[in-house]
């Protein structure tokens, strides 16, 4: 079950309390909690919290923040995804009859003294103090907590001084997902839950200095299409939208976000400082044969950017220590980039060891790319499964990393 929980603050540092004494089989019953409810279909957690205050108060929410998520594990009831919002902006006019209990304002200091679940006081704890994120295991066996973990864990987004506008390489750390998509998966067709998905996009974005909002992404086959992106290709994860089928975006729109997803190919962002252009690159090896590279510079030459202004950043990929490829994949590379080819594989018996990120710096060279403005940023994705997903490393049994850029 996904809910939201927020506690609303006014100016007086009072906090909106429900005390649940109203409803008949409320698992609340008697205890005194914060406003929210569970998703309608199709809701996210903002949208969700919105709905759920207007209706129990009266009040609409102006100013809101989401503290993280609360994972709350049960022998008796529904296992449940808990959204924890404070919020410290709203207008309208407090109800005087709520279906869920008495509405109450309690000072900050007088919160924690009220009669609540044992388990609330762990997270509301730290929200009343003030703390930006917060997220958090929580287990019952009927009413006892036997259970609680803090499982708040620091984004950590990669980026490249070589490129000047918003931008970031995702990592595993700093999400809310399980198992294997621990912790921050990104993609939006591994069976992950879709509600944590949107909040590890929401975090992510804002981590890239974007902000938590719509996107440009599309249907990944390893082929060397290349979009120029606008407005329309714009669309929410999991929402309505154009789903373009390629490996790459470009353009010279602000505003636009371009993302692509990863999970040993190689991520490629670049900008054109001069004429205002960027591009997002999902270079896999057949990509990569199939010389997306030539596409995405002949598209940022369509939109006024020449080869030696472009800045280009090459992320996180399964590097030459872990890539086993056959002689067929080097003889695509040979044709690729030449007898350069020799400088970027090892032979390994029968098999070679290839240099995936070296031929597609190698050949941005070839382009026109200047050397120095060429950064390669993070590790190999296979020797690191603690900070990357890998889809050689768990035979396809992982979640997705993205990069984004935006102008």
């Amino acid at each position: 079950m996904d809910s939201t929980l927020c506690y609303i603050k006014n100016e007086n540092n009072e906090y909106l309390l429900i005390h649940r004494n109203r409803k008949e089989n409320d698992l609340n019953e008697g205890k005194w909690i914060g406003v929210g409810g569970k998703f309608e279909e199709n809701e996210t957690a903002e949208q969700c919290v919105i709905r759920e205050v207007y209706e129990e108060t009266g009040l609409t929410l102006t100013d809101y923040h989401i503290h993280g998520l609360v994972k709350f594990i049960s022998d008796t009831w529904e296992n449940e995804d808990m959204y924890l919002f404070s919020a410290t902006g709203f207008t309208g006019e407090l109800k005087t009859d709520c279906d869920e209990g008495e509405l109450e304002w309690v000072a900050a200091d007088k919160v924690l003294s009220l009669p609540t679940w044992e388990g609330d006081k762990y997270f509301l704890t730290p929200l009343l103090n003030g703390k930006d994120r917060i997220d958090m295991l929580v287990e019952y066996e009927g009413e006892k907590l036997i259970r609680c973990e803090d499982l708040t864990e620091k984004i950590r987004t990669l980026k490249s001084p070589l490129i000047k506008c918003p931008h970031g390489f995702s990592t595993r750390t700093g999400g809310v997902s399980d198992g294997m998509f621990a912790t921050l998966n990104l993609g939006m067709n591994r069976g992950d839950e879709k509600s944590r998905v949107i909040e590890n996009w929401n975090r992510f974005l804002d981590s890239a200095g974007i902000g938590s909002r719509s996107f440009v992404c599309g249907q990944q086959v390893h082929g060397n299409n290349v979009v120029i992106a606008g407005k329309k290709d714009i669309r929410p994860a999991y929402g309505k939208g154009k789903m373009n089928v390629c490996d790459g975006y470009v353009t010279a729109e602000p505003g636009i976000p371009l993302a692509i997803f990863t999970a040993d190919c190689v991520p490629l962002l670049l900008h054109d400082p001069v004429a205002g252009a960027i591009g997002a690159v999902h270079c896999g090896w057949r990509s990569a044969a199939a010389d997306i590279e030539k596409n995405t510079v002949s598209a940022l030459e369509s939109l006024g950017s020449k080869p030696s202004n472009i800045r280009a950043a090459i992320g996180p990929a399964i590097d030459r220590c872990c890539f086993e490829v056959g002689s067929e994949v080097i003889d695509a590379m040979r044709i690729l980039i030449g007898s350069d080819i020799e400088n970027y594989y090892d032979a390994r018996g029968e098999k070679f060891m290839l240099d995936l990120r070296g031929v597609v710096r190698r050949r941005l060279e070839a382009l026109g790319v200047r050397p120095e403005n060429i950064d390669t940023v993070g590790n190999c994705t296979m020797c690191h499964p603690l900070e990357y997903f890998s889809h050689r490393g768990t035979k396809g049994n992982r979640g997705s990393l993205a990069s984004v850029i935006c102008l």
